[in-house]
């Protein structure tokens, strides 16, 4: 395949104002549109609706569609693909299908975290139960694959939780966990492969991204590129650090890599020089890391690049604004609030959503400037729910490690801290954002928002 067909074969429409195709809009978090600045429980709320079971999936926007994906039943036998109105929040339509892998259904577990991607022509869905879906606007089942029934059971610690890409030709699906591992390039017109590259054994829930020509997967210890026509892995970065939970962005030239702690081998300098640039060379298999991160930890959210500068944010909030050619720390500050959804991009601001349903609006820049703080509800009610919610968790939740260790087993947690991590995705919890020309739509565990100045 030459370079000219293999560039057109990924190309694929950029984020306009009135689409967000995927997780992160097109992979880089940033829109042309202009969103709104303020809002509040009885200011710029357009509508609220409930979501089917639960979903930890940021929503995606088709021209006036908005649709989410979610997960029901004890064993999460019950897969969601629902479709809104943008405009009024009325539901259009809703496709249940039957998971082919079932498992826990607990707060500790991927729950529907994988995003869908959309296109002119429909809507494709991933589940952690290694289904995929591809159905119409209008609602019908175009295809269906069944990963775990083709290539067996999909082990990962908390489940499977990455997000399809996609390029105009094929959704590319990364399948990375403690048995064989793939990465794929699935046919968007009948659901067939174009290819599968083998990948080792790597538990991490990160999704891919596709940079020009080249799809981009950053997962537990490494950093690889491939050609999207064809599969081919280009190049690798190895000695990666904490690459597990956020996924790499770019700025149309170079990627950026974010890492967090290691809980099980905590290394603070390794860790901060896995949060780097790597600019793509023009030799279609070259790689150059232009800059390493010092000090710096990333958290559940992916980073952000916009004019001129990157922004990463840590797991108890600290947001820290880089020069993007040049890796110089311009401030690190702490917002109010943990951030898991990753931020967007948008003129002269950026929007940092918090875990907490408040949203902080920063000026875009080197310095550090706060625009607005907004709420989807009050300190009060968030309180009181999240408190409910954890006496209905607290019977399905396993039991915590023995000794007081951390997640997966890491090393022993005071028991505030440990209570913190066994509860984190219980009660109101925001998971993802999208967002067209005047709309921000917000996504929680069990609702979905629209957020629209009048």
């Amino acid at each position: 395949m030459t370079f000219l067909l293999a560039l057109a074969f990924t190309l694929s429409a950029p984020v306009g104002a009135d689409t967000w195709p995927g997780f992160r809009g097109d992979g880089s978090s940033r829109t042309p549109a202009k969103l709104p600045d303020s809002w509040s429980p009885t200011e710029n709320l357009a509508w609220r609706v409930k979501t089917p079971g639960y979903g930890q999936s940021a929503p995606v926007v088709w021209k006036g569609n908005v649709y989410v994906t979610s997960v029901e039943g004890e064993q999460k036998e019950k897969l969601h693909v629902v479709c809104f109105a943008a405009a009024d929040g009325k539901r259009k339509w809703a496709k249940t299908f039957d998971a082919t892998q079932k498992g826990k259904n607990n707060p500790m577990m991927s729950r529907a975290a994988g995003t869908p991607v959309a296109d002119a022509d429909g809507v494709y869905a991933l589940f952690e139960s290694g289904d995929l879906v591809a159905l119409s606007h209008a609602g019908e089942v175009r295809w269906e694959r069944h990963f775990s029934t083709e290539f067996g059971e999909l082990k990962n610690n908390h489940g499977l939780g990455s997000s399809p890409a996609q390029t105009d030709d094929a959704v590319i699906v990364l399948l990375d966990h403690q048995g064989p591992s793939k990465l794929l390039a699935v046919r968007k017109g009948d659901g067939k492969d174009v290819w599968t590259a083998d990948r080792p054994a790597r538990s991490s829930w990160t999704s891919p991204i596709v940079v020009r020509d080249q799809v981009v997967v950053s997962s537990s210890g490494a950093v690889t590129g491939y050609d999207a026509g064809t599969g081919k892995r280009l190049w690798e970065l190895t000695g990666v650090v904490g690459n597990t939970i956020p996924s790499p962005t770019f700025d149309g030239t170079a990627v950026y890599v974010a890492a967090g702690e290691n809980r099980m081998k905590p290394d603070a300098d390794a860790t901060s020089k896995s949060n780097c640039r790597i600019d793509l060379t023009g030799t279609r298999d070259g790689y150059e890391v232009t800059w390493r991160a010092k000090k710096l930890a990333t958290g559940t959210a992916s980073p952000v690049v916009h004019a001129g500068h990157a922004y990463f944010v840590d797991k108890v909030g600290f947001v820290s604004c880089l020069d993007a050619k040049t890796g110089e720390l311009k401030y690190r500050e702490r917002l109010d609030n943990q951030q898991w959804a990753t931020p967007i991009a948008s003129g002269d601001r950026v929007y940092f959503f918090g875990k907490d349903g408040t949203t902080t609006v920063l000026k875009a820049g080197p310095t550090h400037e706060v625009l607005a703080r907004n709420r989807l509800w009050s300190a009060d009610d968030f309180a009181k729910r999240k408190d409910d919610e954890k006496k209905q968790a607290a019977a399905t939740l396993p039991k915590p490690p023995a000794g007081g260790k951390g997640p997966g087993g890491g090393p022993p947690l005071p028991k505030e801290e440990l209570d913190a991590a066994r509860y984190s995705a219980v009660g109101d919890v925001v998971y993802g954002a999208a967002a067209v020309d005047g709309t921000i739509f917000l996504r929680t565990g069990t609702e979905l928002f629209c957020i629209r100045a009048k």
